[in-house]
């Protein structure tokens, strides 16, 4: 009988956890659910005179971001490397401007707007059948 003990493969993404299976951000975050879960609670009670059973919708209102930033894992990634991406995506620029690079090329239209010999040959060479020259692209250049 031997003694094993598990092994992640990728020790990149290990988190050490702190109390039961809970990392430092996760428990954290449970905290800060609970606290605003209670303070909701004595709000409601205490301030607005509800009772705290009828008080259940604001106090799961207020302790949901919480739980969310401490399990939700979009795109298996964490919030906070998760939101700057988004962000870009939804709010930064949306079109790629794109210039193939054999559209420099002196031999690759002709005054027709067709590509030359050269250039068909170049392109239909083996791992290059991305570059192939469009007559739109050879439109633009004559």
């Amino acid at each position: 009988m031997s003694l094993s003990v598990k092994v992640q493969k990728d020790i990149g993404s290990y988190e050490e956890k702190v109390i039961g299976k809970l990392s430092f951000r996760t428990l954290l975050c449970v905290a800060g659910g609970i606290a605003s879960a209670i303070a909701t609670a004595a709000i409601c009670h205490f301030i607005c005179g509800i009772e705290v059973a009828d008080a259940a919708f604001p106090v799961m209102v207020a302790s949901l971001p919480f739980w969310l930033l401490g399990f939700a894992r979009p795109r298996h990634m964490k919030p906070e490397e998760f939101a700057p991406l988004w962000w870009a995506h939804e709010f930064g620029q949306t079109q790629i401007f794109y210039e193939p690079t054999f559209a420099r090329d002196e031999d690759f239209c002709l005054m027709g707007g067709k590509p030359s010999h050269r250039a068909r040959r170049r392109a239909k060479a083996k791992g290059v059948e991305h570059r192939e020259p469009t007559r739109q692209t050879c439109e633009r250049e004559v």
